[in-house]
């Protein structure tokens, strides 16, 4: 069962219907579900993990004009997180309401471990080999860049 919060934040589609793609939740809009008092805070967190984020998928972002009290436009950029994106971000926020969700968030992770949940068909099944084979790529990449760091210290 899913949180009633969770569920409003997450728009499908980014909120554009004509879009095919993953559902995408508003990076202010996750600002506030995960309680920021200030929600724009939410992008530096973002930047600073790009890198991670990426590696869960295409970070969908773009140019949004906003009108300063002076009159004075100019452009930010604002994010639409994947699920699993926001998932990462919730672990990383640190305020209360997402300390509550990552605790939740590795719960779950704990019984899929265990293997008290099953995927429900061989879609997810076949999908949750595929997300298992990208981590094993990820953890072999680390070690091999911190085995060529390691060697190129040694030079």
């Amino acid at each position: 069962m899913r949180p009633p919060a969770a569920t409003a934040v997450i728009v499908p589609h980014g909120g554009n219907p004509l879009a095919t793609m993953e559902a995408t939740v508003q990076d202010l809009r996750l600002a506030e579900a995960l309680g920021y008092a200030r929600p724009a805070d939410i992008r530096k967190l973002i930047k600073r993990h790009l890198p991670m984020l990426e590696a869960l998928g295409l970070v969908r972002h773009g140019g949004v004009p906003i009108v300063s009290g002076k009159g004075r436009v100019s452009t930010i950029t604002e994010y639409h997180l994947t699920k699993a994106q926001a998932a990462f971000i919730t672990a990383k926020a640190g305020t209360k309401q997402a300390d509550s969700l990552t605790v939740l968030m590795a719960e779950v992770f704990a019984m899929a471990s265990d293997g008290k949940l099953v995927a429900a068909n061989e879609a997810a099944a076949k999908e949750l080999a595929e997300a298992q084979a990208r981590e094993l790529r990820r953890r072999h990449e680390e070690e091999r860049d911190a085995r060529s760091a390691a060697f190129a210290a040694m030079r």
